[in-house]
């Protein structure tokens, strides 16, 4: 942490956000030479929802240095998905192992707090200046340029104005840019709404499969997760369209305990379970930015957008464009071009691939789609499948499975 009364007055990165995509960007950043101020509003730890990693993060935790801390940790290892259908009915798990050799097979099951105390130890060893209950007021502009923000910290009587020669939009949903700007929108074909929460003693499978995201089918083509934790916890959530969740009542709790209970394939496996924390929601999910770059800023993660938690991308995207985004930056310092160009560059590769993954979000609820139904019909692209539950879709030809899918359920506009 930083000492305020000794803080320099600029840098050459302000990021604004202290969850994993920040300290990502800010970790390697700094590494290259470059000063990075990393700002967050509350302080660590903290809990955020999220928990469950997909393999294709293996190259970024393998760039920062944080496989032996995962290979260490408790965290549960995850091999697989599984879908089970409103009946009970379970579909083969899809192993990552069919697509993936090795260690990149697994991944982890995390717990928030700790993955992104993590994350943030990264940042600090790497030498980034970071401050918890710093909040910023405003992003500074001359002209279209971004140049710095003004700060609130804990303490002080009056906001600072810090200069950077760019300003990174890490805040998560709080979109700090996003609404500033006037960028974020809804995304008004993926209207839908969660409620979540936390048991001890859940039931678990046995062997590889003790850590594997599970999903069950509800009515109106809303699905649970089902994800084991450290210490026998399970995270437990609900999504579905707000009209179904909410047509009797607007109370989380009494509707997250009613949909479990007519889960029964769900509620089955926590008989014995204790609920242990409070019910949680968020009544709508979806939200992106008309644009996530400009001159002198650009945004990843969650404050770039957020689709939907069905394949689990969250933390996949937060990591992956963060790590595109600080290659872009690190360039744009040393040939001193801070364009939307040249800061932009992996805005495009990235949301191709975002593409691919919301076509399969589109297809997942469409009433007349399933897993079973497209891999009996094409078997060819059940790899391609388990492409897109590992998040392996950034730079790579996925032509082929978009058509095919195309032929099971209409594509949706593309969100950029």
């Amino acid at each position: 942490m930083i000492n305020t009364n000794n803080q320099p007055s600029s840098y050459d990165v302000i990021v604004i956000g202290g969850g994993p995509a920040g300290t990502t960007l800010a970790a390697l950043l700094q590494r290259q030479g470059h000063t990075c101020l990393v700002l967050n509003s509350s302080t660590f730890p903290r809990y955020h929802i999220g928990e469950s990693l997909i393999p294709q993060t293996y190259g970024t935790l393998d760039r920062l240095g944080l496989l032996p801390k995962m290979r260490a940790s408790h965290f549960p290892v995850k091999h697989s998905v599984r879908f089970v259908g409103r009946s009970g009915a379970e579909a083969d798990p899809f192993y990552f192992s069919e697509t993936i050799e090795g260690d990149r097979a697994q991944t982890w099951q995390v717990e928030r707090s700790e993955f992104d105390e993590m994350c943030l130890n990264l940042a600090i060893e790497a030498g980034a200046d970071v401050h918890m209950g710093a909040r910023v007021q405003k992003v500074l502009f001359e002209g279209e340029q971004a140049v710095g923000a003004t700060v609130q910290f804990d303490g002080d009587e009056q906001p600072r104005a810090i200069r950077s020669q760019v300003v990174v939009d890490a805040s998560g949903r709080a979109t700090v840019l996003g609404k500033q700007l006037g960028l974020k929108v809804d995304i008004p074909q993926l209207n839908k709404a969660s409620i979540w929460s936390y048991y001890r003693g859940g039931e678990r499978r046995e062997g590889i499969d003790a850590g594997e995201t599970t999903v069950f089918m509800i009515e109106d083509r809303g699905w649970f997760w089902y994800i084991p934790l450290p210490d026998d916890l399970v995270s437990v959530g609900v999504v579905a369209a707000p009209e179904y969740l909410f047509d009797e009542s607007n109370d989380f709790e009494t509707v997250f305990m009613r949909e479990v209970e007519r889960c029964q394939p769900l509620a089955s496996l926590l008989k014995e379970a204790q609920q242990i924390d409070q019910i949680r929601g968020l009544r709508k999910l979806a939200y992106l930015n008309r644009e996530v770059v400009g001159d002198g800023w650009v945004m990843v993660g969650d404050a770039a957008g957020f689709l939907d938690p069905i394949y689990s991308s969250g933390l996949f995207l937060a990591l992956a464009s963060a790590e595109l985004a600080a290659d872009c930056v690190h360039q744009a310092l040393e040939k001193n071009d801070l364009s939307a160009d040249q800061l932009g560059a992996f805005v495009t590769p990235l949301w191709d691939g975002v593409d691919v993954i919301w076509r399969l979000i589109s297809a997942f609820y469409d009433p007349t789609f399933s897993f079973g139904k497209f891999v009996k019909r094409f078997p060819e692209q059940r790899p391609a499948l388990i492409d897109c539950l590992v998040g392996d879709v950034v730079g790579k030809d996925m032509s082929s499975f978009a058509d095919s899918l195309a032929e099971m359920s209409a594509p949706p506009p593309r969100l950029k």
